[in-house]
């Protein structure tokens, strides 16, 4: 192989490694809004529990 096919192919692979990364890269961001959206839904949802008062904590009955 001469020095110009080493270097196409090393730019190439560059080239790749690039893309590979971008592509991971954009699927951890949405990955991590998806995993905000839901950590707000569930912090809404603990909002909206009623509260007594007098007493130290609410009652959250949960079934799956």
């Amino acid at each position: 192989m001469d020095l110009s096919n080493a270097i196409a192919q090393m730019s190439m692979n560059m080239s790749a490694a690039q893309l590979q990364q971008g592509v991971n890269t954009a699927m951890m961001k949405k990955a991590m809004e998806s995993s905000t959206d839901m950590i707000k839904g569930v912090l809404e949802m603990a909002d909206a529990i009623p509260k007594f008062p007098g007493a130290n904590g609410s009652i959250l009955d949960v079934r799956a």
